[in-house]
């Protein structure tokens, strides 16, 4: 063979010897990004589910009273940690409104009177109140409703009104899917509460409630609600494992209706009845 040829051989062998190194090495580090990717995947997975986990378990403590283990449907906390596995979760629970017009509900009412709009009852503001536009008669019903900003189960609602003469003393609270066709959930006679909550039957598939007043604390009035509230909590659960040097978290949020079954109502005729809950609305993160 010529010393050409013999060259040119060389030179194309040197030349396949790096290109087999180069795909090798780029093999090698695609194959080490997987390894790296993967771990972090699960370490993430690992995060998740450590969420999830808090999430559950702070729910089984609202659904469980003390006599029994849990917390009970009043607990709150500004953050309870408790290690599982590799990791561990916070629960963070607060009392939380769906009514709240800052929480996306809305409110309308058979009628009201001047800017006594059926939003401030709504308003999270107790000096301000809905009045209805004619007095209540039993053959003269009036209402106010809440539109929901999405579809719960309801099993609790309260009421605050501003003025004794003027509270709901007879009065149905209605639920119902599409505003139109209404169930009742509860009857209630001999109201003598400015503030009064009342629980009743587990009312699922709910977008809309409907207080319906036959009755006003004297005869002839004009209704009046300062608050309306369908009470639950706020639940936010975070999951934290540290892996490498590195702690990472998630966070997973979830609200949870009133879940006391309990059908006695809890009741004050206080002159200044206590304020409503105050709580933002929430988002998953």
């Amino acid at each position: 063979m010529r010393s050409a040829e013999r060259g040119s051989v060389l030179v194309l062998t040197l030349a396949l010897v790096i290109l087999l190194v180069a795909l090798a090495g780029s093999f090698l580090y695609a194959a080490g990004v997987q390894v790296l990717n993967s771990g972090w995947e699960e370490t993430d997975g690992k995060v998740f589910w450590l969420a999830e986990a808090g999430l559950q378990k702070a729910i089984w403590n609202l659904r469980t009273p003390t006599s029994a283990g849990g917390q009970g449907e009043g607990w709150t906390t500004a953050g309870t940690t408790e290690s599982l596995g590799d990791g561990s979760y916070t629960m963070v629970v607060t009392r939380y409104d769906f009514a709240l017009s800052t929480n996306g509900s809305t409110a309308t009412a058979k009628s009201s009177n001047g800017s006594n709009v059926p939003s401030r009852a709504i308003d999270n503001n107790t000096s301000t109140f809905w009045e209805s536009g004619s007095t209540v008669t039993n053959s003269n019903a009036e209402w106010i409703r809440i539109a929901l900003p999405y579809t719960l189960t309801v099993l609790k609602v309260r009421f605050i009104a501003p003025a004794s003469a003027n509270r709901p003393e007879d009065y149905t609270w209605e639920v119902s899917a599409d505003g139109s066709s209404w169930t009742t959930a509860k009857s209630v006679t001999n109201n003598s509460c400015l503030d009064r909550t009342d629980t009743f039957t587990a009312q699922s598939g709910a977008n809309y409630v409907r207080m319906n007043v036959t009755n006003t604390g004297t005869n002839n009035r004009r209704v009046r609600v300062s608050t309306l509230e369908i009470v639950g909590s706020k639940v936010t659960s975070t999951g934290s494992v540290t892996s490498a040097g590195n702690t990472l978290t998630r966070a997973v949020v979830q609200t949870v209706s009133a879940i006391d079954g309990s059908t006695v109502p809890t009741c004050s005729t206080l002159t200044t009845p206590a304020v409503a809950h105050v709580e933002p609305d929430w988002s998953e993160s």
